[in-house]
């Protein structure tokens, strides 16, 4: 059975390698990264609810553009999956913060 978290990531063009700059580097990515808009996208997820997560540390960038925009990868993909699920199961945000190891900042 289906989830409905678990729907294909739509078709994104991938950001070109001299944009990727963790820590002032500019590399080639180290593979799919995703903007916020094609988390959201993803899941179905809220504006607020998305900004409310990145606030809370619950969902991390991977890394950031030249320009600032935030990059996410397959992994942080998956994370924002099990906290939605999680949530939808009624499990609390400090229970949730727990369970990824990730402790208020």
């Amino acid at each position: 059975m289906s989830d409905a978290y678990d729907t294909p990531m739509p078709a994104v063009a991938e950001p070109p390698a001299g944009h990727w700059s963790p820590a002032g580097r500019s590399v080639a990515p180290p593979g799919r990264l995703y903007m916020t808009g094609d988390l959201r996208a993803a899941t179905g997820l809220a504006r607020t609810h998305m900004d409310f997560y990145l606030r809370e540390g619950i969902v991390r960038p991977t890394a950031r553009t030249e320009s600032g925009y935030l990059l996410f990868d397959e992994a942080e993909l998956e994370t924002l999956r099990a906290v939605l699920r999680w949530r939808d199961e009624g499990v609390g945000i400090r229970e949730i913060r727990t369970r990824l190891g990730r402790p208020a900042d």
